[in-house]
């Protein structure tokens, strides 16, 4: 019997080791009430999800990795990227 240590398996491994598979429904369910997805809007959210996932499986995903993938796609599709908002970021 091989003896694994934790603290050395990436989410690949676990997936790979216990044959698992993930799955979606594909519904985005709201949370709030809000206007419905378009179907571009949804299919975005899916590369989105498809994204992270792909970063996660392979190993630990940072804090501005986790923003890069995930927070500035989802602020552009809000529109918080058009005029007249105007963001800024710390030099």
């Amino acid at each position: 019997m091989t003896l694994l240590q934790a603290k050395n398996l990436s989410l690949a491994d676990i997936h790979r080791l216990f044959d698992f598979q993930r799955q979606y429904n594909n519904s985005f369910t709201p949370i709030l009430s809000l206007e419905p997805l378009t179907e571009s809007e949804q299919q975005e959210l899916i590369q989105i999800r498809n994204d992270f996932d792909n970063y996660l499986i392979e190993g630990r995903v940072s804090e501005g990795l986790v923003k890069a993938l995930t927070i500035f796609p989802l602020l552009r599709l809000a529109g918080f990227y058009r005029y007249p908002i105007k963001i800024s970021l710390e030099e």
